[in-house]
């Protein structure tokens, strides 16, 4: 029975990665699809693994974060929700948790579904 047991987890575990590899590549804002956007269901890690389908480095370019997005949510790009959704959760990642707004970032992570369901694609 353990050999059993030790396999599924096994499986579970390959599986687990395989799809982390998947959500951790790149996804341009033609591809997005609304149904595949993670849902606020408490399960933070989709969320973490939607920010990084989005190159907020690369997108910013060097500028300045703070003076591209003063902006309201309505008045930002597709792109630029996804890079500010990024951002949070990079600022999450190197403050070790400690000041995460979860709900914040599900709000965005809404905004940016919106986006996707109009057609808005930038």
């Amino acid at each position: 029975m353990a050999k059993g047991l030790a396999a599924a987890s096994l499986k579970q575990a390959l599986a687990a990665f395989v799809v982390w590899m998947v959500a951790m590549r790149e996804i341009s804002n033609q591809e997005l699809i609304a149904d595949r956007i993670p849902a606020n269901d408490g399960h933070h890690q989709g969320l973490i693994r939607f920010a990084h389908t989005f190159n907020g480095y690369t997108f910013l370019d060097g500028a300045d974060p703070s003076e591209q997005f003063r902006a309201t949510w309505a008045d930002l790009s597709l792109s630029e929700l996804r890079c500010l959704l990024f951002l949070y959760v990079r600022a999450d990642r190197w403050d070790g948790g400690m000041s995460t707004d979860w709900s914040l970032m599900w709000d965005l992570v809404a905004a940016i579904r919106g986006r996707v369901e109009a057609g808005e694609l930038d």
